[in-house]
């Protein structure tokens, strides 16, 4: 259901196309297939073309057509006339275009419309969801906000924890599976499993907070695999139990509990392991035809580790971003 995709009912999601481009550009980096970024270049200046008939007087995408989807609960109640995740997003695939394709233009977009959001949006406390255009021509920012919102903020670079402290810390502490939405906050419509865990889980580990990501994967997920055997597009079982966009729970895993990553074009492989109550944690990825495997046991205040590469690899200690 990306824009301009040949659905059978001429419905598509105009969001996906923007996460698309996201996805282009985590794809070359983790290949290196230039030639395949190249080839989708009229796909991607297609897609800018689209959006820019939606954008309004402040830069800002306005009644985005056909299903405008943020993510499973209330915040997608809020997506006309001036969705603020939609716009979050925006912003992150005129980064990730502007990157990919070397045009600085876009990035100096990009960074107008996280200035406007933080303008419009937030409203000293919270981001709020969206505005709506009033008969007099005039744009009213509402007082819908969510959960969800904040995280689409952070994972976009639209708030950071130093240019948001108070923010970030409720989120962090006071925020995830363990609040009570009847007693706390009841004001902020919480977040569901699609999208809104898997935003906070990559924020909290951008930002460091590997136990808070260990301790969110057993309460949400760890149920779910005793349950089923599998993992759900929701937080309960009233849609898919078997949803493939929970696989991302595997990446989490290797990035923040296991702490390997691999650079597969430099023949990299990064090893992290973060500081958690765990005594061990074991894994193998594959790499091609061959395959990485991983082990690490702690005894006492130190750390063994064993690591077996194709040949070629090299092991490096220490993170190697946001990947």
């Amino acid at each position: 259901m990306c824009y301009p995709a040949d659905h059978n009912d001429g419905w598509f999601i105009p969001n996906w196309a923007m996460w698309f481009v996201i996805e282009l550009e985590e794809y070359y980096r983790r290949t290196g297939d230039r030639p395949l970024v190249e080839r989708l270049k009229p796909k991607v200046d297609g897609l800018l073309k689209y959006f820019r008939r939606f954008l309004n007087a402040d830069g800002l995408l306005e009644r985005l057509e056909k299903w405008v989807f943020v993510e499973w609960s209330e915040a997608n109640k809020f997506t006309q006339d001036v969705n603020y995740p939609s716009n979050m997003l925006y912003a992150g695939m005129l980064d990730a275009a502007g990157r990919l394709y070397g045009e600085p233009r876009l990035c100096r977009q990009a960074a107008a419309v996280r200035r406007t959001i933080r303008q419009q949006s937030f409203d000293g406390e919270f981001f709020v969801d969206n505005a709506v255009r009033a008969a007099d021509g005039r744009l009213a920012v509402t007082r819908n906000r969510s959960e969800t919102c904040q995280y689409y903020a952070f994972f976009f670079d639209v708030a950071t924890p130093a240019t948001h402290p108070q923010l970030w810390q409720k989120l962090v502490r006071e925020f995830g599976p363990q609040r009570d939405p009847k007693r706390q906050y009841p004001e902020i419509h919480p977040s569901n499993a699609f999208i809104g865990f898997f935003l906070r889980l990559d924020v909290l580990s951008r930002y460091g907070e590997k136990e808070r990501v260990l301790d969110q994967l057993y309460r949400q997920y760890l149920p779910m695999a005793e349950r089923t055997g599998t993992l759900w597009e929701h937080k309960d079982t009233s849609a898919s139990c078997n949803h493939g966009f929970a696989s991302h729970v595997a990446h989490i895993l290797y990035r923040d509990i296991l702490g390997v990553a691999v650079d597969v074009p430099g023949r990299r492989v990064f090893f992290d392991p973060p500081k958690l109550d765990l005594q061990w944690c074991a894994g193998s990825l594959p790499v091609g035809n061959d395959r990485i495997d991983v082990k690490w046991v702690r005894a006492g205040k130190r750390l063994h580790s064993r690591i077996f590469v194709p040949q070629g690899f090299t092991v490096n200690s220490g993170s190697r971003g946001r990947d």
